[in-house]
């Protein structure tokens, strides 16, 4: 149950945090919601695409990394780690995919902007070439929110993989 428990907790935090960087780029850059993704929902708003999109692009990444959380503080003969112990930690990891995607979209709109990075595609055709930049930096925020997740959620893991070592040596000193 526990494991169950940590995975849903890993995609709340990772799919909250996707939500909330999807409505700022929505706002930031309504096109990369309304002409760069499919009309899989029709002719929502801006606005209201964005969250949907962001909650979409990271349920499968946040689950992966749920589950090497459940992995890791459960399996062994080491003394497991109940869900509720990585309230602090999850919500540290939405704030570095924060941080991590702001500091990507910062890149991104340099990188389109000197011409490094180049919108190409239907896009460019279809965006002002004003807003190239706008959108890179929107597309490397969550390429940048995706690396922090994988990154934050593999040191997590071996953070608590060796903090049951602790637990455990805690337990044998008692006994």
């Amino acid at each position: 149950m526990e494991p169950a428990k940590l995975v849903l907790l890993c995609i709340a935090a990772v799919c909250g945090f996707a939500a909330c960087l999807g409505e700022v780029s929505s706002l930031v850059c309504p096109e990369a919601f309304t002409l760069g993704r499919p009309k899989a929902f029709g002719d929502l708003p801006a606005p209201v695409l964005g969250p949907l999109w962001g909650v979409i692009d990271f349920v499968y990444p946040a689950t992966i990394v749920g589950v090497a959380l459940a992995m890791a503080s459960h399996f062994g003969h080491r003394p497991s780690v109940k869900a509720f112990f990585f309230r602090k930690p999850l919500l540290g990891h939405a704030v570095f995919m924060a941080v991590s995607s702001g500091i990507a979209g910062v890149i991104g709109w340099f990188a389109v902007r000197s011409g490094a990075y180049p919108i190409i595609g239907p896009l460019r055709d279809a965006l002002l070439p004003e807003r190239h930049a706008i959108l890179g930096a929107v597309w490397w925020a969550g390429f940048g929110a995706h690396a922090a997740n994988l990154i934050g959620g593999i040191t997590i893991a071996a953070w608590i993989w060796r903090k049951r070592a602790v637990f455990e040596r805690m337990v044998r000193e008692r006994e």
